[in-house]
């Protein structure tokens, strides 16, 4: 201050004039916006419109104020705000943004001086990719317990649409009148494709559902509707025989076998129903009716015939409603002409063997088969021929070879029992193989059937 007032001192003194400009005034810059707010926060956008999100701040009464944004990348986005020391701006993120933490920066501006503030907030994109599922279920018509062919693609789209490969799909059916359940499973392959094959037991509807995940859409394809109908029950014929091979010109042939019906998983034998025996001589070349038997309760049918040809037997049924007919393997038979007879003097009793019986029928494989009968001899009559050897023979269905499996001795009274394991159908009997006080004799034969 003395200073001054020598300065001025001295130029009144020198008899001069001096302007003393009075100090200039400090500028300040002005305060910075305050209470930065970004709704909603975070952003999520999780559709292909986009999501729209509010920016508000504000600032003095006698400042202006301005907002840009600022992605994850350091790129600004202008923003327009609209408002007087309360500002607001809005903007729609869409899929095309960058996912990442962004930056709301405010500024105030006074007098040329400028402050800002940063308000950071996070962008996520979660739109998930649109799919679409085709699919079809074939025939239109099946057979009850027929396969239907069940097949479609699914697709996503990136940029354009594309097979979804590894994704598991459900198959759905619903009867007429229910309701979709699932019935299987199937995983696309890299080209989206998938195929499986269901047994129809019931005519409805079909259709493919995805069930979708965190990027992609969910989707369920069209319904394709299968009618199944009523389908004919199949038949065959098991375990024809033709024996003994060979046989006398003019001897007796036995045939025999079983009729059964089923639906390609269950058989039964078909009670009460005609089989025709059909012969063709060797060199013939078709086939002519011999005889018929109807069968009984458990299917089976036998018929006895004079041999006079050699040739091939079989047996034919014809069907009935809802019965598709079927036809036996063929047996081969030889006839041989008999010997001059020989005058034998008999120097042995005959026997035979009755009551012949092996059981259970039909009956399960690996299961225990029971054998019994009782041998006799004659004596004036007919008596139980105790304490013998009779051998059990099979013959398996199909072939013409008798094996002996089992082994046993009569009681005191000439009745045997014997058991083993079941393996597969085919005929038995027991064999007497005789001895230097009795002929040899066989049993008649018994067909079991062998279930699996």
């Amino acid at each position: 201050m003395l200073k001054r007032i020598h300065a001025l001192v001295a130029a009144v003194a020198m008899g001069g004039a001096m302007f003393i400009a009075p100090p200039a005034a400090a500028t300040t810059a002005p305060p910075a916006p305050e209470h930065l707010a970004v709704s909603p926060t975070p952003v999520i956008v999780s559709t292909d419109t986009g999501t729209a999100a509010t920016f508000t701040f504000e600032t003095a009464a006698d400042t202006s104020g301005s907002a840009r944004l600022i992605d994850p990348r350091g790129h600004h986005v202008s923003l327009t705000v609209s408002g007087t020391g309360t500002y607001t701006a809005t903007r729609t993120f869409t899929p095309a943004d960058r996912p990442g933490w962004w930056k709301l920066v405010a500024t105030a501006t006074k007098d040329g001086e400028s402050t800002r503030a940063i308000q950071p907030f996070q962008v996520k994109v979660q739109v998930q990719r649109a799919t679409s599922l085709d699919f079809d279920a074939s025939p239109d018509r099946v057979g009850r317990g027929d396969r239907v062919d069940l097949r479609g693609t699914l697709k996503v789209k990136e940029r354009t649409w594309q097979g979804y490969g590894g994704q598991r799909l459900n198959i759905m059916f619903k009867p007429l009148g229910g309701s979709y359940s699932r019935v299987a499973t199937a995983t696309t392959d890299s080209s989206g494709r998938f195929r499986v094959a269901e047994r129809a037991w019931q005519s409805g509807w079909w259709r493919a559902e995805f069930a979708g995940t965190s990027d992609s859409q969910a989707a369920v394809s069209d319904s394709d509707r299968v009618d199944v109908r009523a389908s004919a029950r199949d038949s065959r014929i098991t375990g024809f025989d033709a024996s003994p091979d060979p046989v006398a010109d003019g001897g007796t042939l036995h045939l025999r076998g079983t009729l059964q019906i089923g639906d390609r998983w269950d058989w039964d034998g078909h009670r009460g129903q005609q089989v025709k025996i059909m012969f063709k001589p060797d060199g013939g070349h078709s086939w002519r009716y011999v005889t018929s038997d109807r069968t009984d309760s458990r299917g089976r049918f036998q018929a006895d015939v004079t041999a006079t040809a050699s040739g091939w037997w079989r047996a034919e049924y014809a069907g009935s409603h809802g019965v598709r007919g079927s036809v036996s393997t063929a047996e081969h038979v030889r006839v041989r002409t008999p010997e001059p007879p020989v005058v034998v003097i008999p120097r042995s009793a005959a026997t035979r063997i009755v009551k012949f019986n092996a059981g259970p029928e039909p009956v399960k494989r690996g299961r225990t088969m029971y054998f019994r009968g009782t041998l006799q001899i004659w004596d004036r009559g007919w008596d139980g021929y105790g304490h013998q050897k009779v051998t059990v023979q099979f013959k398996k269905a199909g072939t013409s070879h008798w094996k002996t499996v089992k082994s046993t001795r009569t009681n005191g009274s000439g009745k045997f029992y014997t058991t083993t394991k079941a393996t597969s159908s085919g005929t038995w009997r027991a064999v007497f193989a005789g001895n230097a006080d009795a002929k040899r004799s066989y049993s008649h034969r018994d067909y079991v059937w062998v279930r699996r």
